[in-house]
């Protein structure tokens, strides 16, 4: 009678072994102590911090799956959001909950919010990309370029007018290139729930 053998350790359980125990560690240090209404508020703000950037780093997991030909793009979505995540986090702790990095000073501060920037608009390329369908017309190429090279100057233009104080970028540039992105992605969005001309 043969007797079957229980599953090997494996690397997967030694990482939720290491969260569990370090999540236990926080709890019975930190959120134990005198200043919990400050490490509550505090752990909050990274858990929904948390919740977004998963959700933008899950569109380049996605796009890697539906697009194979863009993997890569989608590998790197994914990096940004992680990384994203931890200047957030960190941020977060040191000064207390925020949007995400872009409230925070100093060149830390600076840092986080062009991760979140990049993060964000990578992650709606990312949709757009996984809207591709074979035997696309040409105009549908054509809103979905629209649509994220608009995207790209307005996310480029905003990181310029970050990191270089003395150039002034009017609110109308802005508004102009957001109103482009969100009819572009619009009608790409409402033309991908469309059959395709041939089969019609």
């Amino acid at each position: 009678m043969n007797v079957e053998r229980g599953r090997r350790w494996g690397a997967r359980d030694t990482v939720i072994a290491v969260g569990a125990v370090a999540g236990l560690l926080f709890i019975l240090i930190d959120l134990t102590g005198s200043d919990i209404d400050q490490h509550a508020s505090q752990v909050g703000g990274i858990a929904l911090a948390m919740l977004l950037f998963t959700v933008l780093g899950s569109a380049g997991v996605a796009l890697a799956h539906w697009q194979p030909r863009f993997a890569l793009f989608g590998a790197v979505t994914a990096t940004l959001s992680l990384l994203a995540f931890g200047a957030s986090a960190v941020l977060t702790w040191d000064s207390g909950p925020l949007l995400f990095g872009f409230g925070f000073g100093g060149g830390g501060g600076t840092a986080a919010g062009i991760t979140d920037l990049l993060a964000f608009s990578t992650s709606a390329i990312c949709v757009l990309l996984g809207t591709m369908r074979i035997g696309e017309d040409a105009g549908t190429k054509l809103v979905r370029v629209t649509a994220i090279g608009s995207l790209a100057l307005l996310i480029g233009l905003a990181i310029l007018q970050i990191l270089v104080e003395d150039i002034k970028i009017g609110t109308r540039v802005y508004a102009i290139l957001a109103t482009v992105y969100v009819a572009a992605a619009a009608v790409l969005l409402i033309l991908r729930l469309l059959p395709l001309a041939e089969d019609s």
